[in-house]
């Protein structure tokens, strides 16, 4: 009874990470934002508006058309849902609309009206107020059972947050009424924040006086006036009303020393939190995952679907990792074909120092005239072989403790992804225990630590941050002291300007991919661009990836590298390097020391149609592809005279040309002699030829010295004496 039982719970959890994991692995939580704070544009040219969050809903209709907003439709969002999806209203077809839209194709319009926000400062009102529901003079009262909400001299109320609208300040509030806890907004001249330490920062440059409203009493040290610089941390004790001017009294540190004195409000606003409050995924109860036996491991395996090629691996982790969940992704997609897409000139990538049986030697990727690679990215990047490619393309290769994390779910797992995995993956670059110092949108100074981070972008985004720290370390570390131009802040023409994962540097033969990342870090305002602190190109990149490609699907190392998902197939690949999945996957394992045999680690690992019986080798041997020929020589017999085809010969031509020679008679045998590009390529068919018959055709058989064979045909026509 009692084994039947543990069958049955272990059946239960099995399906509950697989419910969790197959739903692409993102937020399990929504998160739920306010329509009337936040205001949206479309990013693309033609955007599906769908009935529900997903794109198994249909698309929304109106008059029997399908909704599509262009590049630049002003948007409401309303609500904020699981797997990267906004629920909008908008204005279409003369009417108002409501639908739902994939969130990374909208950028958020921030409200220049708000100055501060998530406050909780306590305050009384300096006179019976009313409340207004907008920050407007001719908005109207908040009502409470169909009565205006009027607060009386000294009524105790909560300023959340600061906005500015026609010149006038006001403060949004939250209080009690009749107990009811209600929120709207007041004049800042009818409110008095209570006597305390309010942390605050100077908006814009400002002097600093010994007396409330007297600009004369200006405030010096050692005869030299007291000013205040954008930005500066400060702390506001009190207020008061001077002439219907508000004046803070603060405290502040000047050259080492606590100095206060009085500054007028429009000079200084409130510190919001130290950034916005933003979702924050929180682990689930925590689930034990109970090894499975022998005997029930074989059974989900043979569920799952796995080929038997792929089990005697998975037994060997089973073994030594009982935790760990094997789930097979069923691509639907044939091997061969998936493989000659993949291969596609430019599509996959290798470094030129590799071996020839790792480069692709197809037309478009090898120059047979100048006998060198075509380099397609960089000074190097050239295109791997199809052999490459299958080999980095076949799971099977990479069934094993280290490599088996190219197919580790990214999805943020606060349970096993903690702060101590940041540090491990951070050591041996110049950001471990490293911290920086950067201007908030608040006006405010921030100091984080890229640990801290790091982790707090995964948490925001819902992506793993080992994932994110071996990303970035994949693209901009180039060793244990030094970094790539990306993220030092310091390329002319882009000072300030970060990108942490090198987001759209694309490369090209002229070396242009660190400016082409920056020029994306420095425009849009999708994604927190632009860039100009760490803080914001580590999370917002964090929240590209996450919005890109885990929340597509592509929720692997291996989808981002080979993406087999439905969508997008074939294209949309985070990297072309070909063995980019493979070296991060070593990056993640390292960053988990110490916990790889602790956690239930969930792996989804593609199978595909008509896979060979075994897994693909790795290509070896460094033997020239070259089989062209440099010159094709024909002379007569008789005369030693060189003759000249019909076509002239040119090496490009690589044999697809046939050579016609007209010979007199007279010469009565012609002598075929041919060079070759490369020297170690060999040729078959050059000597004498009788010209007895009226047409001979002549195959000159090339092989290179990795054994591929090229011909190239020749013809000689006999010319009769008149």
């Amino acid at each position: 009874m009692k084994n039947t039982y543990n069958r049955i719970i272990r059946k239960l959890i099995m399906f509950m990470i697989v419910a969790v994991s197959a739903a692409c692995l993102t937020y399990t939580q929504a998160a739920k934002i306010y329509a009337s704070q936040i205001k949206g544009e479309v990013d693309t040219d033609s955007l599906n508006v769908r009935t529900g969050a997903g794109t198994n809903y249909d698309i929304l209709k109106v008059n029997n058309e399908n909704v599509r907003l262009g590049r630049g439709t002003k948007v409401s969002i309303a609500e904020e849902l699981a797997g990267g999806w906004y629920k909008i209203d908008f204005d279409y077809a003369g009417g108002g609309r409501t639908g739902y839209v994939a969130s990374m194709y909208i950028s958020t319009v921030r409200d220049k009206t708000v100055l501060a926000q998530n406050l909780k400062i306590k305050a009384k009102t300096l006179m019976k107020t009313k409340v207004n529901t907008k920050p407007s003079a001719k908005s109207g009262a908040v009502v409470y059972k169909k009565k205006e909400c009027k607060l009386k001299k000294g009524a105790a109320v909560t300023i959340t947050g600061v906005r500015k609208k026609s010149g006038i300040i006001w403060y949004a509030v939250s209080f009690k009424y009749k107990k009811k806890e209600l929120t709207g907004y007041i004049r800042m001249a009818d409110i008095a924040v209570k006597k305390g330490l309010i942390q605050s920062h100077v908006i814009k440059k400002c002097q600093v006086y010994t007396k409330a409203g007297n600009v004369k009493k200006i405030y010096k040290i050692k005869k030299k006036a007291v000013k205040l610089k954008k930005g500066k941390k400060i702390k506001v004790l009190k207020e008061k009303n001077v002439k219907k001017t508000k004046w803070f009294y603060i405290r502040f540190n000047y050259n080492g020393k606590n100095v206060k004195g009085w500054v007028s409000s429009d000079n200084i606003m409130f510190t919001s939190g130290q950034e916005p409050v933003k979702p924050v995924v929180q682990p689930d109860n925590p689930v034990t995952v109970l090894p499975l036996s022998d005997a029930e491991f074989e059974a989900a395996m043979t569920a799952e679907g796995f080929p038997e090629s792929y089990k005697p691996a998975l037994r060997q982790l089973h073994a030594q990792y009982p935790l760990w969940q094997f789930k097979a992704y069923n691509t639907g997609l044939d091997w061969n074909d998936s493989v000659a897409r993949e291969s596609v000139i430019g599509k996959s990538l290798i470094p030129d120092t590799k071996e020839a049986a790792w480069k692709s030697s197809a037309e478009g990727a090898y120059d047979y005239v100048n006998d060198k690679y075509i380099v397609k990215d960089g000074t190097n990047w050239v295109c791997a072989s199809t052999q490459a490619v299958s080999y980095y393309m076949d799971p099977r290769n990479f069934l094993s403790e280290k490599t088996m994390f190219m197919f580790e779910t990214l999805s943020y797992e606060p349970a096993y992804q903690t702060a101590g995995c940041v540090a491990q993956a951070l050591n041996g670059t110049i950001y471990s225990g490293a911290s920086y110092t950067y201007t908030n949108e608040t006006g405010a100074q921030v100091s984080k630590t890229y640990q801290d981070t790091f982790m707090e972008a995964a948490s925001i985004n819902g992506i793993s941050p080992v994932h994110l720290v071996s990303r970035m370390k994949q693209e901009v570390v180039t060793g244990a002291n030094s970094v790539s131009n990306s993220v030092t802040g310091t390329v002319p023409g882009f000072e300030g300007i970060y990108n942490f994962y090198n987001i759209g540097a694309t490369d090209s033969s002229t070396g242009q991919a660190v400016l082409n990342g920056l020029r994306f870090a420095s425009v849009g305002t999708t994604y927190m661009r632009p860039w100009n602190n760490p803080y914001k190109s580590i999370v917002g990149g964090a929240q590209y990836i996450s919005g890109n490609y885990i929340k597509r699907g592509q929720n692997t190392l291996y989808l981002q590298r080979f993406n087999v998902t439905p969508n997008g197939t074939y294209e949309h690949q985070y990297m072309t390097n070909v063995v980019a999945a493979y070296s991060e996957s070593l990056k993640a394992y390292n960053a988990y020391s110490g916990l790889v045999a602790s956690n239930p680690f969930v792996f989804y690992i593609p199978i595909y149609g008509n896979m060979p019986e075994t897994a693909c080798p790795a290509p070896s041997g460094n033997l020239s592809p070259n089989n062209y020929l440099s010159a094709i020589n024909v002379s007569g017999g008789s005369t030693g005279q060189m003759y000249m085809p019909s076509v002239p010969f040119h090496a490009s031509d690589g044999g697809k040309v046939e050579y016609v020679y007209q010979i007199p008679a007279y010469e009565g045998t012609v002598t075929v002699g041919s060079q070759t590009i490369n020297a170690k390529a060999s040729v078959a068919g050059n000597g004498a030829y009788s010209l007895s018959a009226a047409s001979v055709r002549i195959p000159l058989s090339v092989t290179a010295e990795n054994g591929s064979v090229r011909t190239y045909n020749i013809v000689i026509n006999l010319m009769n004496e008149s």
